[in-house]
């Protein structure tokens, strides 16, 4: 601990670089989302207001997809707010949140594909979603809200955080944490009731903050002094005394004795039974310089994996917090259509099997497009400009007039053009 003290000295002019850096344009990863699934580790994150996912290959953390809705009305994009992986026997789900709308994906293979989207009518604006328990759920204002796989509301409760609605987290099917007014309030998740009020101390009002629940039943919070250990009757059963930063998260995988905390010049692994540490990492230069570690998330996958969200960059660490793999930031470009969707043939009507060169612009720049000819699916990708030129192939279908439709995968503008299959 007394090493821990003397280098944070050396780490106080990392807190003067993230102010500086706050005034640029690139964005700060603060918090997201990962998973492991089928032996391989997915980090998710929507910070740079689009869906961005990549998976940890070797010492790689590789951008996959990144995916923004558009407002088709006017054609222009919008953001995305939060994300959530949600696996399903052996298929992984991805919902994201915007404004007021859920979206569904899904991972096959490395593609990501859109499945479908609900909006309400009643004007209740997303600003989370998550996995509480094994419920699939939105935050809001109007409280949590409980959903089917068939993207259908089918219970919730009024618990509800306008402060800070990232701070409400819930690990099974009976409580809801949430960090606020210096308190760790436990919530029944059936009643919505608060159950326990814990005080904790930050030296401001918490935002960005969230506890952690084990399968014992033990509570863990990490405020501005101490990492804490308590029960459910609310008795404090250990503590460990940090470098008096802002605390953010405490995280476990559940599948090791430890846990995990960030405090924004780092991360420090604690043995749960004694909350003595087993290893820490300051993350300011780790991977490049203005990190500040904030969102927390562990995976099991052979051993831990410690996703951090580390301000300028995403970090991955290993049991012992050696660095595995890093993501940097980068400037945030909105990324929009230069022009009005439009598409065209160089023939509107032939047999089975004869060629067409189909030509189209209007979607996002390198955009991956989905083309449906009738029926026949094949794939295409746009240029810097958004646009595109793919051959097809007349589908072997009785005489008639189909519909060539492009979808662009990203942005889910859609448009058509007739072709009679003669």
């Amino acid at each position: 601990m007394k090493r821990l003290i003397i280098l944070s000295l050396f780490l106080l002019s990392g807190v003067f670089f993230l102010v500086h850096y706050s005034q640029s344009q690139t964005k700060s990863y603060y918090s997201g989302d990962a998973v492991s699934f089928q032996g391989k580790v997915y980090v998710a994150t929507t910070n740079s207001d689009s869906l961005e996912l990549f998976l940890l290959a070797g010492n790689d953390l590789q951008l996959l997809a990144k995916v923004r809705p558009t407002d088709k009305t006017f054609n222009r994009p919008i953001n995305f707010y939060d994300v959530k992986f949600f696996p399903q026997a052996d298929r992984l789900f991805v919902y994201a949140i915007s404004d007021f709308s859920l979206y569904k994906y899904e991972l096959v293979g490395n593609q990501l594909n859109f499945v479908s989207s609900q909006k309400n009518t009643y004007w209740e604006w997303y600003n989370r979603v998550d996995k509480f328990g094994d419920y699939l759920v939105t935050v809001s204002d109007k409280g949590v809200k409980i959903w089917n796989e068939n993207m259908e509301v089918i219970g919730g409760a009024p618990i509800v955080d306008k402060a800070a609605p990232y701070n409400l987290r819930a690990y099974n099917n009976n409580y809801v944490l949430d960090v606020r007014d210096n308190q760790l309030l436990v919530y029944s998740l059936g009643t919505g009731q608060a159950t326990l009020n814990i005080p904790v101390n930050y030296k401001t009002n918490p935002g960005n903050r969230q506890a952690y629940q084990d399968a014992d039943g033990n509570l863990y919070i990490v405020d501005d002094y101490y990492t804490k250990k308590f029960n459910l009757d609310g008795k404090l059963l250990g503590s460990f005394q940090h470098l008096d930063y802002a605390g953010y998260d405490v995280a476990a995988s559940g599948q090791s004795d430890y846990i995990y905390f960030s405090n924004g010049v780092g991360v420090v692994k604690l043995d749960k039974a004694t909350m003595k540490v087993a290893a820490y990492r300051f993350t300011g230069g780790l991977a490049g310089p203005r990190g500040w570690a904030m969102g927390l998330k562990v995976v099991a996958a052979a051993g831990d994996k410690i996703v951090v969200f580390n301000n300028a960059n995403i970090l991955v660490l290993d049991d012992k917090l050696n660095k595995i793999a890093s993501f940097k930031a980068t400037e945030s470009e909105a990324e929009t259509s230069t022009e009005n969707l439009f598409l065209k043939l160089d023939r509107t009507f032939g047999g089975a099997n004869a060629a067409v060169t189909l030509t189209g612009g209007g979607y996002f720049p390198d955009e991956e497009l989905a083309i449906d000819f009738g029926g026949s699916k094949t794939k295409a990708t746009a240029d810097r400009r958004g646009r595109f030129t793919q051959k097809l192939t007349v589908p072997a279908l009785a005489a008639k007039a189909v519909d060539i439709r492009v979808i662009g995968e990203s942005s889910q503008l859609s448009y058509s053009i007739a072709f009679n299959i003669q």
